[in-house]
């Protein structure tokens, strides 16, 4: 069977996929994946074969798409878009010329499907990837979701944390009177027979990719977000069902990580072990979410959140013990740190196979809160500190205080810029404390456990597989048209 996979080049999209990719080629499945040049080595390395999405939509990266200067995420089409626009480089931008980029990626991904013919494709429902299943709605070819978010009511409360100060409902207007945005839309609608609805994420986060189609979900289906009415009957239009099959993970395997030795060396001689890890996102380049972001001045920068988040981790281990491990991830920036200084018990890397981390064993893990770094956590019965930065962090630092598991540390919200320097010395005090209370209360480890033995009956890779080859069953329709030319 021929499957094809689609996803955005962010670990936090990419990673889920991984274990679902090599699952299906150990099984005997000829898979193909199409994403940036930057995802290359990990695909290839799980045995898909590896399709560049700047060569597939040739008509949208046509002077576009050029890398950030540190190299580490691509600079999108989409960012362009947003300057030949002349917008600022917000959320609201995005969501304005996310139909006028959809139009210059339709004609190569049509192409790209129409030569490959997959039985199925598996792709990512956030708006990076849309062009896939819109095409392949347009060619007949059966689809499954792959969401890394907490279920179909995530995006409302990640998409608003983005827009503020504006709401879901303030920004609808504000897409739909766009003028390149209501044009494109129309000659889409028009040429491919689709009914793409005049705005993004409403009602209430919704996603137009969901489609008629069967959705992943990688989390429980109790700790997903809560869904409104309003959401929950735009997708029952839909035909969407969301299948919630927990964390997707590649089993364990010999590691000769730096990071995951020291963790077990140290966990073997009877030591404590914190590991921070503030993500892939606020620590790279991304214009409105990175390093130097401050959600249009409402915060600190990401750059400094980051670095008071990790000398808050290094304070606490000076403070409750010098014997303590600290590994501590921390991106790919070239002077990360600054001036934060590191004690003798911690090692700092640009990154550290984190599941691996985790399953060698760690007393408490420091996290932005991502969805996969939250349900990795969990899967491996570790308490949390959450330092959240945006969208649907905020979500999972308050679902971890709710559920016991640990606690969360705000970012901080400012009046003016001039509050930065001593919101950030504050903030560096608050993740010292949070850190010293979880390592100090068992009653954290013990919820986590509660809640590794739930996500852990919910499926997982093969449940994931499962539901994908039986879309897959579904595309005969489709194989049939293609043989005979009808596509």
């Amino acid at each position: 069977m021929r499957l094809l996979v689609n996803c955005s080049e962010h670990v936090g999209h990419l990673n889920p996929a991984l274990p679902v990719v090599k699952a299906l080629v150990e099984a005997g499945h000829e898979v193909h994946f199409a994403c940036l040049e930057i995802a290359r080595k990990k695909i290839e390395e799980v045995g898909a074969v590896f399709h560049n999405t700047m060569d597939i939509q040739s008509e949208l990266y046509a002077g576009r798409g050029l890398q950030d200067t540190h190299a580490q995420i691509p600079k999108l089409a989409l960012f362009d878009i947003i300057e030949e626009h002349g917008l600022e480089m917000s959320f609201l931008s995005i969501l304005k010329c996310l139909n006028v980029s959809l139009e210059m990626e339709l004609p190569g991904t049509l192409r790209f499907l129409q030569k490959l013919k997959p039985d199925v494709l598996i792709y990512d429902p956030i708006f990076l990837s849309r062009a896939s299943p819109l095409a392949a709605k347009i060619l007949g070819i059966p689809a499954v979701g792959l969401l890394t978010l907490a279920g179909p009511g995530a995006m409302c409360n990640h998409g608003p944390a983005l827009l503020r100060p504006l709401s879901l409902d303030d920004s609808g207007p504000l897409v739909r009177d766009f003028v390149p945005h209501i044009e494109a839309t129309q000659r889409i609608n028009q040429k491919y027979g689709l009914a793409l609805k005049p705005s993004q994420l409403l009602p209430d986060g919704y996603l137009d990719t969901c489609l008629g189609n069967t959705v992943l979900v990688t989390t429980s289906e109790d700790l997903q977000d809560p869904v409104t009415e309003a959401t929950r009957k735009a997708y029952r239009e839909d035909g969407a069902r969301f299948a919630f099959v927990g964390p997707l993970l590649l089993p364990s395997a010999p590691c000769t990580d730096p990071a995951v030795l020291r963790v077990r060396e140290a966990r073997a001689a009877g030591r404590r072990v914190v590991a921070v890890s503030m993500g892939t996102v606020i620590t790279a380049g991304d214009k409105v979410a990175g390093w130097d972001a401050d959600l249009d001045g409402q915060s600190i920068t990401g750059r400094d959140l980051c670095r008071a988040a990790w000398a808050g981790t290094f304070d606490a281990s000076n403070e409750e013990d010098e014997e303590m491990l600290v590994v501590a991830a921390l991106g790919w920036q070239p002077d990360p740190l600054g001036d934060v200084q590191v004690p003798s018990h911690a090692m700092c890397v640009n990154s550290f196979a984190q599941v691996e981390v985790l399953r060698s064993g760690v007393d408490v893990f420091v996290t932005h809160g991502g969805q996969n770094s939250f349900t990795e956590a969990l899967c491996c019965a570790t308490p949390v500190v959450v330092c959240p930065g945006f969208g649907d962090q905020e979500m999972n630092a308050a679902k971890a205080v709710r559920l016991g598991v640990g606690l969360k540390v705000d970012r901080p919200k400012l009046d003016s810029s001039k509050e930065a320097s001593k919101a950030a010395t504050q903030y560096r005090q608050d993740v010292c404390q949070a850190v010293k209370k979880v390592l100090e209360t068992p009653g954290f480890h013990k919820a986590a456990a509660i809640q590794a033995e739930r996500l852990g009956s919910a499926g997982g890779v093969p449940k994931a597989v499962n539901l994908i080859l039986r879309a897959a069953s579904n595309s005969s329709t489709w194989c049939t048209r293609t043989a005979s030319g009808g596509a």
